[in-house]
């Protein structure tokens, strides 16, 4: 008996040394259009604010707003140090441009917005094959940064579409078979992407937005923790699901917004109200309580993954964005599956361990200890949310 009650202080423990120092989902999700031209490769890229606010702000603190409107020079050249653009395995030599005074940030807004900047690497031949590396956030080992990377030849209308990860380059190879001048090239805003590469980038993208979300993974877990039957927590995942995605789509369409200010701290209470529940009311941890209250807080979650979503999203044709939106939610969805079943599995497994008379006494200590230890977590994370 002295073991298991030992293991929800460790749990506890580890929450806090995991989220120390760390926001509840220390990603940054950025995006860049890459068009390869016969002497140039241009990079119009488009930072979100959580990469802006650690990096400017060292890590601590957004910047003061007066030197708002400098960031996108400042950041501009920090991007420029950690993208690495390669021509046939030579490293170009890049540089920023002033950026359009649309895209210089507001002073008004409560939080850093995303900013945009263009990057031109000049040539001194056509290239064969274009390869991008970067290493944004590196100095910052509790963060991560992921770029949605849309790259296409100044003489085709078509976007390729990957994702760029500190462990994950993309390269493109070059045809210039046809002469430079063969096809002009075709507006951003006209051109298409090819829909299965999105969808498929997207997708993993969604994946790995899940797995390094520390506050939607906490929340999942509360979820399992109070489930009894696989069913019933299908059902609990599949009301959160389409609450989220509701809230993500409206979100990333621009029909709902809400500052970050507001659904973080949500986000984390929720963590905390949900855990809680099965502690104090185990009662209501299922059944059509737990599905209400699943689908509730879904809708703030959605609102928390199309943060960065938007940045990397904008620009996009109908057709890409249906793609990138659907993409982006089988991925969240996969993620959530490849946390959800083992553990299940594994929760199953030790509630079973033990005789039939202890078999009940087990089940609410692995519930309550867990649900402790959750709501730890998100008690933590929601302390950093509100100052």
């Amino acid at each position: 008996m002295h073991r298991v009650r030992v293991l929800p202080v460790i749990a506890a423990l580890a929450c806090l040394t995991w989220g120390a120092g760390v926001r509840a989902h220390p990603i940054a999700d950025n995006a860049l259009d890459v068009v390869i031209y016969p002497d140039k490769v241009v990079v119009d890229a488009r930072i979100t604010g959580e990469q802006v606010m650690v990096v400017e702000g060292n890590g601590a603190s957004p910047p003061p707003v007066p030197f708002w409107p400098e960031l996108p020079h400042s950041h501009g050249q920090y991007v420029l140090q950690h993208l690495q653009v390669k021509g046939d395995e030579k490293t170009l030599a890049g540089s920023v441009e002033d950026p359009p005074a649309a895209a210089t940030p507001p002073t008004t807004r409560p939080e850093i917005p995303t900013i945009a900047f263009r990057l031109v690497y000049p040539l001194s031949s056509p290239p064969g094959v274009v390869r991008i590396e970067q290493s944004f956030l590196r100095e910052y080992p509790l963060w991560t940064a992921a770029c949605v990377v849309r790259v296409r030849q100044s003489n085709q209308p078509n976007f390729e579409t990957a994702l760029l990860t500190r462990e994950r380059t993309v390269e493109f190879g070059c045809d210039w078979s046809g002469g430079a001048a063969t096809r002009p090239a075709v507006a951003a805003n006209h051109t298409e992407v090819r829909v299965w590469s999105t969808l498929f980038e997207y997708g993993r993208h969604g994946v790995h937005h899940i797995l390094t979300g520390y506050d939607h993974l906490l929340f999942v877990t509360a979820l399992l923790l109070a489930a009894t039957r696989l069913w019933d927590l299908v059902k609990v995942v599949t009301a959160f699901t389409v609450a989220h995605t509701l809230t993500l789509t409206l979100s990333t369409l621009n029909l709902v917004t809400l500052s970050e200010r507001v659904v973080e701290p949500l986000i984390a209470a929720s963590i905390c109200f949900v855990a809680l529940q099965n502690v104090f009311w185990p009662r209501q941890a299922n059944g059509w309580p737990r599905l209400a209250i699943a689908f509730a807080f879904g809708l703030f979650h959605g609102l928390g993954y199309a943060g960065g979503l938007k940045g990397a999203m904008t620009d996009l044709p109908t057709t890409a964005f249906v793609a990138a939106l659907v993409g982006f939610t089988i991925g969240v969805e996969l993620a959530h599956q490849l946390v959800i079943i083992p553990s299940y599995a594994v929760l199953s497994a030790a509630r079973n361990f033990r005789s039939t008379e202890s078999h009940t006494a087990l089940t609410r200590q692995i519930m309550r200890y867990g649900s402790v230890a959750v709501s730890i977590g998100g008690a933590y994370y929601l302390v950093q949310a509100l100052t």
